[in-house]
């Protein structure tokens, strides 16, 4: 049996739900259907993915249990992010508290990425210092976009500076893209087929570009999808910004491979292709890789067949499984 620790699950709870069920405006929820309209191009309304969000804590072990997850870290599936900034303090304390409660009833078994009400920056400096401070989470979960800005915004700066302060990891999950030419065509163009990565890489450059990293060079961040586009296109970033670096308004002093080099991670989640997965390991290497699944979006039964199929000794498993969650992101825990 090998242990592995689920840098992205996702989760909803039934007071949220019932909330959404309510409104007249995205998120919508209508429990007949069982559909979550998030916007006008995405609905969910996958049985499996909205059972499996809602399910217990207890189900959710069972699971788990069943397919050798000894931890997931815990972060709100989308919807708290749509909403105004009253109602999110609101919703985003009682997501925080829904996932500690479940790590008080099952020590070890679950951990939190925060979420925060993006749009009140001191609401959300209170919310994150309570994260680290009372409940022990170890990061922050943020949206590639909050529908108008990005994460780095200079707005937001305060809350990425004061997760660095505490240690704590930034992972950086996509949304539904601002650019107007990613929407009108559904889902094929705006989600998990395209969108979600191109809204993610183009968040992670924009922070690599300003200088995030070299101002906060202890900040921990991680993407996951295999690293969206940065693998594959890594050397090439590097080989054209050497030429040019000098003349572009950019202020990043190293080139994109050492940030990804000294702080950023990627995880498995949601792209689950040994094609994909040799690349991100020849470009990244195995130290920068973290077990995820993007539960319940992806099945495990079928996460389980692909890391079965790999060609990767134990060793090499188990480093992405638990052994680089330890040696970076859970040593408060021990």
């Amino acid at each position: 049996m090998t242990n592995r620790i689920d840098f992205e699950a996702h989760f909803y709870f039934p007071e949220l739900m019932e909330y959404f069920a309510k409104r007249t405006d995205y998120p919508i929820y209508d429990p007949e259907t069982k559909a979550l309209q998030r916007s006008k191009d995405f609905t969910l309304k996958h049985p499996y993915r909205l059972t499996h969000l809602q399910e217990s804590f207890a189900e959710r072990l069972s699971m788990m249990d069943a397919h050798d997850i000894c931890m997931q870290i815990l972060s709100v599936s989308s919807g708290i992010d749509f909403l105004s900034a009253e109602e999110s303090i609101e919703w985003c304390q009682k997501a925080n508290d829904y996932v500690y409660a479940g790590m008080l009833a099952h020590p070890g078994r679950f951990q939190g990425l925060a979420a925060l009400p993006i749009a009140d920056i001191d609401a959300s400096l209170q919310e994150l210092d309570r994260c680290f401070n009372e409940l022990g989470f170890i990061g922050w979960l943020v949206d590639s976009n909050f529908g108008t800005s990005y994460i780095d915004d200079k707005v937001y700066y305060p809350l990425i500076k004061r997760l660095a302060e505490h240690d704590g990891l930034l992972y950086i999950h996509p949304t539904q893209p601002i650019d107007n030419r990613l929407k009108g065509l559904g889902p094929q163009l705006a989600a998990a087929p395209f969108g979600f990565g191109i809204d993610v890489s183009i968040a992670l450059m924009r922070m690599i570009c300003q200088g995030i990293f070299d101002e906060l060079p202890n900040l921990k961040v991680m993407i996951g999808h295999l690293g969206e586009i940065f693998p594959y296109i890594m050397k090439r970033m590097n080989d054209k910004i050497r030429g040019y670096h000098s003349i572009a308004p950019a202020v990043n002093k190293e080139l994109p491979e050492y940030y990804f080099q000294h702080n950023i991670w990627i995880t498995t989640s949601g792209h689950f292709c040994p094609h994909a997965m040799r690349c991100a390991i020849d470009v990244l290497g195995l130290e920068r890789i973290l077990f995820g699944t993007d539960y319940p979006y992806e099945y495990p039964e079928e996460i389980d067949a692909f890391f079965d199929g790999l060609c990767l000794s134990k060793k090499d498993l188990d480093q992405i499984f638990w052994g680089n969650a330890e040696k970076f992101f859970l040593r408060s825990l021990k």
